[in-house]
């Protein structure tokens, strides 16, 4: 995997706060935009005013790398078109799938730990490899509410062996490994352990809530003091190259996220 550049710590975009993003660049290393929410050519345009003044990664939610049926010809060049006009130093997808047999299910669904189900990743990670020539692409650990049955591996592992059978990147999403071992019981450390660290590229942070019993990564709470622990953990291990700290709903005044952005550059720095 080609070397990736240092941005530091930023956020995900959200519209309400362009301006505070460009009036707040010299405190952001990044900002993260969904290619989805960019849905034409004004949009881009407008994009490119935010990439003039702070580095713009692109993070997909509905290329469906796990979908068996390949990627959606339309939604690669969409992709394509939009990483043309903004130049990302990388561009990042979830492991799962959002579509199947022609539905659009909405949400990320997460995949069977098996063979199979690594080599589709696989196979649609070297089709927008293709459409996306020489753009390093990193893949997200998702957080699930069920393991689907047929299991052949352990997540950890099954996450491990799509990377590398893609040859990619990690996106390493700590609030989902927190959110998963709560849920699925198992010491989130000795998951981190078993990942191939060596392809961590940038990091997700947020926070979520409890939910019947269940934790949800929401992405409408300050991240929790689990996952700034996990952060804490992690940089010393590997040259972490950007964390972004994400807020869907339920957005705060924009300086409280300048405030975890803050925290996530100090830690960060003391590991450099």
């Amino acid at each position: 995997m080609a070397e990736l550049p240092f941005l530091g710590a930023g956020v995900s975009f959200r519209p309400a706060w362009r301006w505070e993003v460009i009036r707040h660049r010299d405190d952001l290393g990044a900002v993260e935009c969904i290619p989805e929410d960019v849905p034409g050519p004004a949009a881009v345009r407008d994009l490119g005013l935010v990439r003039d003044a702070v580095p713009v990664l692109l993070h997909g939610i509905g290329l469906s790398l796990g979908s068996a049926e390949g990627l959606d010809p339309e939604r690669v060049r969409h992709t394509a078109r939009v990483a043309e006009a903004v130049s990302p130093p990388w561009r990042s997808e979830h492991i799962a799938f959002t579509r199947a047999g022609g539905i659009e299910i909405g949400h990320l669904t997460p995949l069977p730990f098996t063979r199979e189900a690594v080599a589709t990743v696989a196979r649609n990670v070297a089709e927008l490899k293709r459409a996306l020539p020489g753009l390093p692409i990193l893949l997200e650990n998702i957080a699930y509410p069920f393991t689907l049955p047929g299991a052949e591996m352990s997540e950890a592992e099954f996450v491990r062996a799509v990377v590398e059978e893609a040859d990619a990147g990690l996106l390493l999403d700590l609030e989902n490994v927190h959110a998963n071992a709560r849920n699925h019981r198992y010491d989130p450390i000795a998951y981190l352990e078993t990942l191939p660290l060596e392809r961590v590229g940038e990091v997700h942070l947020a926070g979520g809530v409890v939910h019947d019993g269940q934790y949800v990564d929401s992405h409408t709470r300050p991240v929790p003091e689990e996952s700034w622990a996990l952060l804490e953990w992690l940089v010393p291990r590997t040259p972490v190259r950007a964390v972004i700290i994400e807020r869907d709903d339920d957005l705060p005044p924009f300086e409280d996220l300048l405030a975890e952005v803050t925290r996530a550059r100090t830690i960060l720095d003391g590991s450099r």
